[in-house]
């Protein structure tokens, strides 16, 4: 299987972005400054913070071991472990949609049909949605600063959770089929869509979203308690329940702006509530690049290491070309 060129050059489109985007911001509030205050974060600190990512991206293999399973399509440890983390140097492609192409990477090299690969990604993107949500509104209970602006979002991302509701009923997935089937593109199709829609019933039933709930939950809740710890060490100690909806919220606003990586929107998210609360605009924009440097591109560079180390054995042909 070989990687879409528009991939690779959209991948490095973004990257190009994410310089200019900083260099716009390191302009605005002034590099000295934001460096200034960056360097006043203790340097063995990052291995706390580090350390609060990993323990993120452990968790959320975990669940995607899980659901491998679950649909009886399960793979060996090191193979599992292998794509899962390659795949993250896809998280900067819009909507996180280059995902989709370990859906793809399971049925060409290890023959899992899309019917099962795609519920899973899909299910992943859901209930990591679904958590920094529930991170969110948790986070407004503890929130003294204004909420101008994020209310009708925040209500909108709310109705989520009742799509999910509505999906478990067979009379609508079945709803959905034939409607999708009356496409003439879909038609032939339709055993596939069907068979896509049972293996998504299967990882959104009641058991696995208690799962994949608690699971998800903790899995970002470790972020959230990495902007709280960075905003302490840099002497601006915040309430937990504040850095929790300073982060989840920035979180949705990148997501829903399908952005790549959630880039400028989450930092500009962060940055502006961080300053409701009366932090500098310097040291909010320094907390904003040292928390996105541990959750998005500390995952990219996971995701180039573990690519680059297994490419030859996740990228080969099946067995039977």
């Amino acid at each position: 299987m070989k990687i879409p060129s528009k991939l690779i050059s959209r991948s490095f489109a973004v990257i190009v972005f994410s310089i200019a985007l900083y260099t716009i911001l390191a302009l605005f509030f002034g590099w000295e400054n934001i460096t200034a205050e960056a360097k006043r974060f203790p340097a063995m600190s990052l291995f706390i913070l580090g350390g609060l990512s990993f323990v993120n991206y452990f968790l959320r293999f975990w669940r995607w071991h899980v659901y491998l399973k679950t649909l009886d399509s399960p793979l060996p440890l090191k193979q599992s472990i292998n794509l899962y983390f390659a795949i993250y140097v896809m998280v900067i492609t819009p909507g996180k949609i280059g995902e989709i192409f370990k859906a793809g990477i399971l049925r060409e090299r290890f023959k899992t049909p899309l019917a099962k690969g795609i519920p899973i990604v899909v299910a992943e993107r859901i209930y990591d949605f679904l958590a920094v949500l529930i991170l969110a509104v948790v986070g407004i209970f503890f929130w003294p600063g204004s909420m101008t602006g994020m209310t009708t979002g925040l209500v909108a991302a709310c109705g989520i959770p009742v799509i999910l509701f509505l999906f478990q009923k067979d009379s609508i997935r079945r709803a959905l089929v034939s409607k999708a089937a009356n496409n003439s593109l879909l038609a032939k199709h339709r055993v596939g869509l069907e068979e896509s829609m049972s293996s998504m019933s299967i990882l959104l039933s009641p058991g696995q979203t208690t799962f994949s709930i608690i699971l998800s939950t903790l899995a970002w809740l470790c972020e959230c308690l990495g902007l709280w710890f960075v905003c302490r060490e840099l002497g601006f100690p915040i309430q937990l329940g504040e850095a929790t909806f300073v982060y989840a919220a920035g979180t949705l606003v990148g997501s829903l702006s399908f952005l790549p990586g959630g880039l400028g929107g989450t930092e500009a998210t962060i940055i502006w509530l961080l300053g409701t609360l009366n932090i500098t605009g310097a040291t909010a924009a320094a907390v904003a690049l040292l928390v996105r440097l541990f959750t998005l591109w500390l995952a990219v560079v996971i995701g180039l290491i573990f690519f680059l180390s297994a490419r030859k054995d996740l990228l080969k042909e099946p067995p039977n070309h």
